[in-house]
């Protein structure tokens, strides 16, 4: 599924309002509910509901479908599964709202940067380099705050 160019920006609408839900759910999810279970509500809802738009825009056959999938799949589903417990668990123990999500794409991107470079061959400029600078400085200022105590 492509998206045309004139619409490059819906993309990331659907990535901001679907991570606004996202984490207000998770900081809202009662603390007696037993995160794996609560987990799994959310899982079996992502995947009816990935189900059901599978269907309704799939122009080929589920066969075809399936056979283009690749171990990243499964790879994915764990790491879903790592993501969420993370951050329910860090919302748990009471991490605030609008700092957990920036501390953890921070350190992400730190972590990700390297692996871009060395396995992707994407290049790291004097500005991505001096970005890199700027976010550790952040980092360490927002921790002092934002990490609970």
């Amino acid at each position: 599924m492509k998206i045309p160019a004139s619409w490059a920006a819906l993309p990331l609408f659907f990535a901001i309002a679907g991570n606004v839900l996202y984490h207000c759910a998770q900081k809202m999810t009662p603390a007696q509910a037993n995160p794996f279970l609560s987990l799994a509500v959310s899982f079996g809802t992502a995947s009816l509901g990935c189900l059901l738009l599978y269907l309704a825009t799939s122009g080929r056959a589920f066969g075809a479908d399936f056979g283009a999938l690749s171990w990243t799949s499964a790879a994915l589903g764990i790491s879903v599964i790592v993501i969420e417990f993370g951050f329910l668990m860090a919302y748990r123990a009471g991490w605030r709202i609008g700092l957990l999500s920036l501390v953890v794409t921070i350190s992400l991107t730190l972590v990700l940067l390297p692996i871009g470079r060395a396995f992707f061959g994407e290049r790291l400029g004097l500005a991505t380099l001096a970005g890199v600078a700027v976010s550790l400085l952040g980092l360490g200022l927002i921790t002092l705050q934002a990490a609970p105590h």
